[in-house]
C-alpha cells in the first residue's frame, strides 16, 4: 500500500505528469498508425525513463566512483592535500557554509585532525552569486578556521580558478614552489578520475582522495519507474563527467 501511495504521488509530480503525457501520445500515435511518430516519441520515452531512474543513476555514478581506491588509513601523513572546489555555498550576507558537496571540507578537516595531513590547501572562483564573483578558496579556509583549524596550517589559491584544469595547474606551481612531494587531491568520488586526469596530464603525482560517494545503487521500488529528481541529477553530473573527461576539461 505504501509502494502504491508513492507511485500516486510521483505520477502527481511534474516529470510524473510529463511522463504519463509522453506514454499516452506514443500509445495514440501507434493506435492511429502514425508509426514513424510513434517510434519518436516511444524513444524519447524511454530516454526519459532512463535519464530519471535512480538505479541507472546511481549505477552510472557508481562506475565513476569505483575506479578510485579508498585513501590508506595507515598511509604516511601528507605533505599537502588540495581540495577542489565546489563544497561551499553564501548566504545572503556572503557567509560561507557547507553545500551538496561539503563532504570534501569536513572530510579534509578530519584528516588534519587525524594527523593525516600537514597543511591544507583550497582553491575555487564561481561567478554564479549576485553579489559577483566568488572566492571559494577563502570561503573554504573561513569553514576551516570555524572548525578550529590554525591559519598555519591552510593555504588558499589566490589566483582565480574557475574549472577543474585551472585549479590542477595552480596546484602543480605551488607544489613545485613548496617543495612538497606528498600530496592528496580530494574531491567527491565521482569527480576524481576526471580531475586524476587531468593531474596526470599536467605531470602531478598526487595521491586521490574521495568523499561525497553516491554510486550506492538503491533496492528497486514500485515508484522508481517513474523519473525523479534522484535519478536526474545523478545521470546529468555522471554524463558532465563523461563529457569534461573527453574534451580535457
Amino acid at each position: 500500500m505504501l509502494a502504491f501511495t508513492k507511485l500516486i504521488g510521483m505520477l502527481c509530480m511534474p516529470t510524473g505528469l510529463l511522463w504519463l503525457g509522453l506514454l499516452l501520445a506514443m500509445f495514440w500515435a501507434f493506435k492511429r498508425r502514425m508509426r514513424d511518430l510513434g517510434a519518436f516519441l516511444a524513444f524519447l520515452f524511454l530516454g526519459f525513463s532512463l535519464a530519471g531512474n535512480p538505479q541507472v543513476g546511481a549505477l552510472l555514478m557508481n562506475r565513476l566512483e569505483s575506479t578510485i581506491p579508498p585513501f590508506p588509513e595507515n598511509a604516511a601523513p601528507l605533505d599537502a592535500l588540495f581540495v577542489l572546489g565546489g563544497g561551499s555555498q553564501v548566504d545572503e550576507r556572503g557567509r560561507p557554509f557547507l553545500g551538496v558537496s561539503g563532504d570534501r571540507i569536513i572530510e579534509a578537516a578530519c584528516l588534519w585532525r587525524a594527523g593525516k595531513v600537514r597543511c591544507l590547501v583550497a582553491s575555487g572562483t564561481s561567478d554564479d552569486a549576485r553579489s559577483g564573483r566568488r572566492n571559494i578558496g577563502a570561503e573554504t579556509r573561513e569553514i576551516w578556521k570555524s572548525l578550529g583549524i590554525p591559519s598555519s596550517a591552510i593555504r588558499d589559491i589566490k589566483e582565480p580558478c574557475f574549472i577543474t584544469r585551472d585549479e590542477i595547474q595552480a596546484y602543480g606551481r605551488l607544489m613545485v614552489q613548496e617543495g612538497w612531494h606528498r600530496v592528496g587531491l580530494l574531491s567527491s568520488a565521482w569527480h576524481l578520475p576526471r580531475a586524476m586526469a587531468l593531474a596526470q596530464r599536467a605531470g602531478l603525482d598526487v595521491l586521490p582522495i574521495p568523499s561525497d560517494e553516491r554510486g550506492r545503487i538503491p533496492r528497486f521500488q514500485l515508484w522508481h519507474i517513474v523519473p525523479q529528481e534522484e535519478g536526474f541529477q545523478k545521470t546529468q553530473l555522471a554524463c558532465w563527467e563523461m563529457l569534461g573527461r573527453l574534451v580535457g576539461h
